[in-house]
């Protein structure tokens, strides 16, 4: 656990493919919540946004693989081997294990359909709140309070609907509006609930960066032609930013 979370007084412990990490895994559980449902409705992209949601989990799980320091001891088995339901990483490891192989059958043609859709809906909804609720449950970094279960599932979704748009999902532009927004709100309020210290910090290490993030998620409410990039991209560097600033352990600590 403490590969997850740094030792005590350890300063910055994550780099830049933890920074990817929180990013790909939000696009995983998104892309498998909508594979799920467009199963369940019988949508003919079904298996277009199945194979999205493979591709994500696939390089998000190779990402967690690559940077960690006990990757060629393989002791992340421990996560499988182990019944630890109140630790939020635990139910990430098997959503995502999980929904990998529910999507994968769903791909494939193999098995019941609707049974097999619904599976891949329960799994990507864990995926979905893992990563905020494992940050927030961390009472040892100033920075991430119970914001993060709010602000993580919904950039998540965000993520999905802006690369949906992207691939010409008319339909994806107004919840991706509504989803981005409400993230943009959280993220409005989220400096008053810090503390004068942590605030600080966050204006300090990336106030500046933090500004940039939010103008740039009001463009989702411009042109139709740009709100996918700006709410794909105020989403990513929204999940990025906190995961990274938020790594600060306060003084004292």
């Amino acid at each position: 656990m403490t590969e997850f979370y740094g030792l005590p007084n350890a300063g910055e412990f994550w780099h830049w493919t933890n920074a990817l990490h929180f990013v790909l895994v939000g696009l995983a559980g998104g892309m498998a919540l909508l594979a799920a449902l467009l199963h369940l409705k019988g949508h003919e992209e079904a298996r277009r946004y199945t194979l999205l949601a493979l591709l994500f989990i696939a390089l998000d799980l190779f990402v967690l693989w690559a940077e960690s320091p006990a990757r060629f001891r393989f002791s992340h088995a421990w996560l499988f081997l182990s019944f630890q339901p109140a630790s939020p990483i635990w139910w990430g490891a098997w959503g995502l294990a999980l929904g990998f192989l529910a999507s994968g059958l769903l791909y494939l043609g193999r098995g019941p359909r609707k049974p097999l859709a619904w599976a891949l809906l329960l799994c990507s909804l864990v995926a979905l709140a893992y990563p905020g609720m494992a940050l927030a449950v961390n009472a040892g970094r100033p920075l991430w309070n119970a914001l993060m279960a709010g602000i993580f599932p919904l950039t998540a979704l965000a993520l999905t609907l802006g690369v949906a748009a992207l691939l010409r999902g008319v339909w994806a532009l107004y919840p991706l509006r509504l989803l981005l927004g409400a993230s943009l709100l959280l993220a409005f309020l989220y400096p008053l609930t810090l503390s004068p210290e942590a605030r600080g910090h966050l204006w300090e290490e990336g106030g500046i960066l933090y500004g940039l993030i939010l103008l740039l998620g009001l463009g989702v409410f411009w042109r139709e032609r740009l709100a996918p990039w700006a709410g794909f991209l105020a989403a990513a560097g929204l999940r990025a930013l906190l995961a990274m600033v938020g790594q600060w352990q306060g003084l004292g600590l």
